[in-house]
């Protein structure tokens, strides 16, 4: 009997490290969410977001041709904004908004993207260089396929929008 013991024992230890090291299901939905990203066209950033409360988000960043700038501005949801920032759209506010001001066309896609983000999605930042969603990942890669096509949409319908802002 206390081979056995002995034997159990000699099996788990050898075992748990491999146990342990065995990527949990939050990480394996996240890493193909994450390649899903990437095939999609976005490089993933995992400095601070330009948000005061911001932990365990990700930022998803699409760039810009080169030629065609796009126009800066920062949204924030409004579940997370400052009641002083400026309304935008249902839901978001300007933290900053964009200049030179976007067209009819470049605001109404700009709002069918922001509807079909996810509720953790907290902050939509565009500079020169790109549109970048800082979100906390909740969702796998089949939930945020329509997100994604939006989002890669939005930065082809805004490249250019910043060309003329000086």
């Amino acid at each position: 009997m206390e081979i056995f013991l002995f034997l159990g024992l000699a099996v788990f230890a050898i075992l748990s490290p491999a146990l342990w090291l065995r990527p949990s299901r939050h990480e394996t939905r996240r890493s193909g969410l994450r390649q899903a990203a990437r095939e999609a066209g976005a490089a993933l950033r995992f400095d601070k977001a330009p948000l005061q409360e911001a932990r365990d988000m990700v930022g998803y960043r699409w760039r810009y041709p080169q030629a065609a700038p796009g126009s800066d501005f920062t949204l924030v949801r409004e579940a997370h904004a400052s009641d002083r920032l400026e309304a935008a759209m249902s839901g978001w506010r300007w933290r900053q908004a964009p200049l030179p001001p976007l067209d009819a066309a470049a605001v109404q896609r700009l709002e069918a993207v922001l509807a079909v983000l996810p509720e953790d999605a907290r902050v939509v930042e565009s500079t020169s260089k790109g549109v970048t969603l800082w979100w906390e990942e909740s969702q796998d890669a089949e939930s945020f396929a329509p997100a994604l096509r939006a989002l890669t949409g939005l930065v082809d319908d805004l490249a250019g929008s910043g060309r003329h802002a000086g």
